[in-house]
C-alpha cells in the first residue's frame, strides 16, 4: 500500500488527545496515511506561519487565529471544527501580584507571539472592560515556560492561557487566576493548506473521519479521565471537570455564520481591515465528503 505522508501540528494539550491515540493505534497507517504529528508549544501564530511556508500540511488551530490569518492571506482553509465547545481562558498574574480584574488598566499582557490566541483573546478580554490595546501593551514570551520566567521578572504582567493547562501553577501559588474569559465561538478548527487540499481531497476526508471516530470513542469511555490525569498533569477533579465540558465535533460540517462572527469581531477590535466572505475561509464547498463506512 502506497502511503501519503501528512505533516500535522497541534499544541501539547488535552484537546488533541484523539490525534495522539489514533496515531498510537495505527488508525491512519491502516488506510495508507503516514500522519506525522508534531507538538508546537508556541501555539496558533507559529503554526499559521508553518502552514504558510509549507513546513506543515495541516494544523489544529484556535478558531480566532485561523480566521485572522486566512483573512490576511494565508493560503489555507478551515476543513472542520474540531472542538465545538469554547476554550476557557484563565487570566493569570504572578502569585505575588496584588492585581485584580478591576485594576488591570495599565498591566501589560505576556503573549506567545503576535496573532496567537493569547494575543487575540487579550483584545477580547480588554474590550469587556472598555480598554483599548496597542503593540506596547504586549510582551512576547513564546510559550508557557517563557511566561513563567517573564512573570517572575515582572510581577505586573497578565497572562492568558487555557485554565486547566495552568491549573497546577495556580494550585502551587506561582500563578493566581483573577478571571476567566471563554471564547464566544468553538475553540479549535482543523486547517489545511490549499496546496495539500488540492492534491489530497480524499485524504483530508479520511483523516477527519478517523479523528472524529477516535474522539467519539474517547468521549464515551470513562477511563479517558485516568488517561488525562496521567498525560496532562491534571488532578482527578480537574480532569473530570474538563472532560464533562469538552465537545469534540462529530462531523466535518463548518457553520459559516460562526466564521463570519469571528471575522466581524476581529474587525471590530481593529485587528482586521476587511473580512473575506465566510465561504472563502473554509473548504466545505471544495472537498467532496466521502462515505467512510469502513470506519463505522
Amino acid at each position: 500500500m502506497k502511503q501519503v505522508k501528512v505533516k500535522i501540528e497541534g499544541v501539547p494539550e488535552h484537546y488533541n488527545l484523539p490525534w495522539l491515540i489514533a496515531v498510537e493505534r495505527g488508525l491512519f497507517a491502516a488506510v495508507g496515511i503516514d500522519l506525522v504529528w508534531s507538538e508546537n508549544k508556541s501555539g496558533t501564530g507559529a503554526m499559521c506561519q508553518n502552514l504558510r511556508t509549507g513546513k506543515s500540511d495541516l494544523a489544529i488551530l484556535l478558531t480566532e487565529g485561523a480566521v485572522l490569518d486566512i483573512n490576511k492571506g494565508n493560503r489555507s482553509k478551515i476543513c472542520s471544527f474540531f472542538i465545538q465547545s469554547p476554550l476557557i481562558w484563565g487570566v493569570h498574574v504572578s502569585g505575588e501580584s496584588e492585581a485584580t480584574k478591576e485594576n488591570f488598566a495599565t498591566s501589560r499582557f505576556a503573549i506567545s507571539r503576535f496573532t496567537s490566541g493569547s494575543h487575540l483573546m487579550a483584545f477580547v478580554y480588554a474590550n469587556n472592560f472598555g480598554r483599548e490595546l496597542d503593540k506596547s501593551d504586549f510582551e512576547i514570551v513564546n510559550h508557557m515556560e517563557g511566561a513563567r520566567m517573564a512573570m517572575k521578572a515582572d510581577k505586573s504582567l497578565l497572562f492568558m492561557w487555557e485554565k486547566f493547562m495552568t491549573k497546577h501553577l495556580v494550585d502551587s501559588g506561582e500563578f493566581r487566576r483573577i478571571d476567566e474569559c471563554p471564547t464566544p465561538w468553538p475553540a479549535f478548527v482543523v486547517v489545511a493548506s490549499d496546496k495539500f487540499i488540492g492534491a489530497n481531497k480524499e485524504v483530508v476526508n479520511q483523516i477527519l473521519a478517523i479523528v472524529q471516530l477516535q474522539a467519539k470513542e474517547l468521549k464515551e469511555d470513562e477511563s479517558t479521565i485516568d488517561l488525562l490525569v496521567a498525560r496532562y498533569n491534571l488532578s482527578l477533579e480537574d480532569a473530570k471537570e474538563w472532560f464533562s465540558s469538552v465537545e469534540w465535533s462529530p462531523t466535518s460540517s463548518v457553520d459559516e455564520s460562526v466564521l463570519e462572527n469571528v471575522s466581524n469581531t476581529l474587525k471590530g477590535l481593529g485587528l482586521l481591515e476587511e473580512c473575506k466572505d465566510p465561504e472563502d475561509l473554509c473548504s466545505s464547498n471544495q472537498i467532496p465528503r466521502g462515505n467512510w463506512s469502513i470506519l463505522d
